[in-house]
């Protein structure tokens, strides 16, 4: 059983009242804050709304100009063309009289001022609208007459000053706004530095009073270091990591049905590479091992290293049996080649065995039975080789670019299996 640790408590007792107080502050700093950003978002919803209004209110200026001066020339010409841009700035003038109403400046006074701009917009464009039809009916004179009478000069007039009025009204209103919204703006930056800094005090408070936790835990972690769940020689898995990973996966298939399949693989003639290069290029030869193994496997193949030159191989999910003897070729042919300067080519081999779950076995220590009796079946057949455990009841397939041999009988522990 691994040995379980306790981490201390954490020594906050004697600052509870200091830090009550400080978390006190930030909240009240905070609803003085959150109070700041709102007034801050209601300036900018009315300095957006003053310049909808103040845009709209010169266009409509710009409208009335353009329409004036459509209806001026077609009376002067009698072109047609200069229909266009009256009837451009007819429309004009209506949009941005809406468009201003729908600002969102609810000021009483703008809203007087746009009620009066539309009457005398609507007095001077039915003036216009007049002298155009007149004009297209051949009525020449009538137009000229109703022009020189003057009224849609004075409409003009009496537009162009009330615009102005306004445009310079909204002008200052925007920057009383923003002079609020500069002093609201410095407010909660204030409240903000001063936030950050309580915080900061908080925590080099919380660093002090948990200095001791952090010598407790450093010991903890040197304690923990020595449950390390990896092979220090070739950085893979240890049994402790492949016994974890294997347990999830067998809760998870007995949950859901999922399969799962298990290699046990054993180096072949490896004892003869220590007996006859020393331990040290054994260490190698095991070290390299891992590497290709690891490089011939794919995503959902997990290596782990038990131990010695024992290593397994746990594949996620449904697999044939033509699945699993590439896999297992593809590991038998990895170590062909020399696995060290000093070593020929084939010095070592691997034989594998091959069960999944559950068709193999109950529970995790029968599943790994059944694995090692088809590794026992394939060493005792010609090594180099891999097996099924007897459950496995298709026929064998052989595994491709594999070397050939004559394939295995495994006996009552293992099916007869591709040979390699």
């Amino acid at each position: 059983m691994p040995t379980s640790y306790v981490v201390p408590a954490l020594p906050l007792r004697r600052s509870a009242t200091t830090l009550v107080l400080a978390l006190c502050i930030i909240a009240a700093m905070s609803i003085f804050f959150v109070h700041e950003v709102a007034e801050l978002r209601d300036a900018m919803g009315q300095l957006r709304q003053n310049d909808t209004a103040r845009i709209q209110v010169r266009n409509l200026m710009m409208h009335l100009l353009n329409a004036e001066t459509g209806q001026r020339g077609y009376l002067l010409t009698g072109d047609p063309a200069y229909l266009e841009p009256y009837l451009v700035g007819r429309n004009g003038v209506r949009d941005s009289l809406a468009q201003a109403e729908q600002s969102g400046y609810r000021d009483p006074a703008f809203v007087a001022s746009v009620r009066k701009l539309a009457h005398i917009a609507d007095s001077k464009l039915d003036e216009m609208e007049r002298t155009v039809q007149l004009k297209k009916r051949g009525d020449h004179s009538a137009a000229v007459d109703i022009v020189r009478e003057g009224f849609g000069r004075q409409k003009m007039l009496e537009a162009r000053r009330l615009i102005g009025e306004e445009v310079e009204r909204l002008r200052q209103a925007r920057d009383a706004v923003m002079d609020g919204f500069n002093q609201r703006l410095l407010r909660a930056a204030v409240i903000l530095v001063l936030m950050l800094s309580t915080v900061v005090a908080m925590a080099l408070h919380a660093w002090r009073s948990l200095s001791a936790a952090a010598r407790s835990n450093t010991e903890l972690a040197g304690r923990l270091a020595l449950e390390a769940s990896h092979d220090v020689l070739t950085g893979l898995p240890n049994r402790r990591f492949f016994e974890r990973w294997a347990s999830r996966l067998l809760a998870r298939s007995q949950r859901n049905g999922k399969p799962f399949t298990l290699l046990s693989i054993d180096l072949d003639r490896f004892k003869q590479v220590n007996d006859t290069h020393g331990h040290a290029v054994g260490d190698e030869v095991l070290k390299e091992v891992a590497i290709r193994f690891q490089a011939a496997l794919r995503g959902g193949e997990f290596l782990a290293r038990l131990g010695g030159d024992e290593f397994v191989v746990l594949v996620d999910g449904e697999c044939t049996r033509h699945d699993l003897a590439a896999i297992g070729a593809r590991l038998i042919a990895c170590v062909q080649p020399a696995l060290h300067p000093n070593m020929a080519d084939g010095a070592v081999g691997a034989s594998i065995g091959v069960a999944s779950f559950p068709r193999s076995g109950a529970d995790l220590e029968g599943l790994m039975q059944a694995a090692d009796d088809a590794l026992y079946a394939s060493k005792h057949g010609g090594r180099g080789r891999l097996s099924f455990a007897h459950i496995e009841l298709a026929p064998p397939v052989s595994a491709p670019d594999a070397p050939s041999a004559a394939p295995t009988d495994a006996g009552a522990a293992a099916s007869t299996g591709p040979a390699f």
